[in-house]
């Protein structure tokens, strides 16, 4: 199963071979989740027929919206293989309803409600779109200019372009079911207090995390998450990354583009340990390539102007030359307006990294299920 570092389509040339081989139809299939680029496998001559499993998976309705021509509506498979290939109990980051769909029938709501929705990222998102679907009146507010959440920084590493799909598929769902999004608005007391809502779905997400390292606050110490979106300029000369998750490991090899100069610090045994296998293999190899100096069993003790230390396995202080040190320790929640929400609404549910700093698959799991109890 390709993971969403993989070539799309990347069968096409042994279906061509085959096909020139055989009297029969072949059917091509595996990082094919888009109608339009099926159709051009076909009209290619690569292949006669295109079949999509992790696709069906994501957006069942796929075929009848490609068909219609609503392709803004269609639901796209990312390749993130989190749920699918969990055969006890197969999910979907995209479609958390998947394996799910005789719980509820998702009718219209006798009573619809004033749900307020804080946050515009995958959490909040999923929330309003499954609240809006059962009837009831919508309302997401983010403080930022953009949506997405986390999605937005996730995105720019290699391979993970496809994380926006999510965002702006949720995005287009939620205005045709009739939910407002107003941007740059941040949920106060008094906001709440004028809006009113019978129901508060709060999924404001995470921060990064910036543990009490000596040095940690220097202006050549950056976030993973700045980086990516292009907010900081990772100065010339060595880079630092500190923090061997899936993040750290991205940003590492992101930041290899431009800069060969790059060591990655992870305190335990292994670097990439939150991500599934097939996906931590591709990037593991990636990295390599790019020639990143992996630094395991490390913890960050110190960081200065131009350096970083870190206590190795043996209890040994070593110190490394760096002129740009990123953070990237993990995220924390972040969770400003509960106790207020509590406060003036009787009916309040909190989701995502909001409640635990996680991954997207519980994210939007729980924002499907806070959309479907209000």
């Amino acid at each position: 199963i390709a993971p969403m570092f993989a070539e799309h389509a990347f069968n096409m040339y042994n279906a061509e071979e085959i096909k020139k081989l055989v009297s029969v139809p072949v059917i091509t299939a595996n990082r094919i989740n888009d109608p339009k680029m099926a159709d051009t496998l076909i009209k290619m001559g690569k292949t006669d027929f295109v079949a999509m499993g992790r696709g069906s998976i994501a957006d069942p309705h796929l075929p009848n919206k490609a068909k219609e021509g609503n392709f803004e509506a269609i639901h796209y498979c990312i390749g993130c293989i989190q749920g699918c290939t969990n055969m006890t109990g197969m999910t979907c980051l995209v479609n958390p309803r998947v394996n799910r769909e005789i719980e509820n029938d998702m009718a219209k709501v006798d009573t619809p409600k004033k749900v307020m929705v804080v946050g515009g990222g995958p959490a909040g998102l999923m929330a309003a779109k499954t609240a809006a679907h059962r009837g009831h009146q919508v309302k997401v507010y983010e403080k930022t200019s953009h949506l997405g959440g986390a999605f937005r920084a996730a995105a720019y590493p290699n391979g993970k372009g496809e994380l926006t799909t999510v965002i702006s598929s949720l995005r287009h769902s939620c205005l045709q079911l009739g939910a407002e999004i107003y941007l740059d608005t941040e949920v106060t007391e008094g906001l709440i207090r004028e809006a009113s809502p019978d129901a508060i779905i709060i999924a404001t997400g995470s921060v990064p995390m910036m543990p009490s390292i000596k040095g940690i606050e220097l202006p050549n110490v950056v976030t993973a998450e700045d980086v990516l979106c292009g907010n900081v300029d990772v100065a010339f000369g060595p880079v630092v990354v500190c923090g061997g998750g899936e993040v750290g490991g991205e940003t590492a090899e992101f930041i290899s583009d431009t800069n060969r100069n790059i060591t990655l610090l992870e305190m335990q045994p292994e670097i990439l340990n939150d991500m599934v296998f097939q996906n931590k293999t591709v990037l593991m190899e990636m990295m390599d390539k790019k020639g990143i100096n992996i630094v395991t069993n490390a913890k960050v003790t110190e960081i200065t102007e131009n350096s970083v230390s870190y206590t190795n396995v043996e209890g040994v202080v070593v110190t490394i030359p760096a002129a740009t040190v990123v953070s990237a320790f993990g995220y924390k929640e972040y969770n400003p307006v509960e106790a207020v929400a509590k406060e003036l609404c009787t009916e309040v549910y909190t989701v995502g990294s909001a409640v635990k700093a996680g991954n997207a698959l519980v994210a939007m799991k729980e924002g499907y299920e806070a959309g479907l109890s209000v």
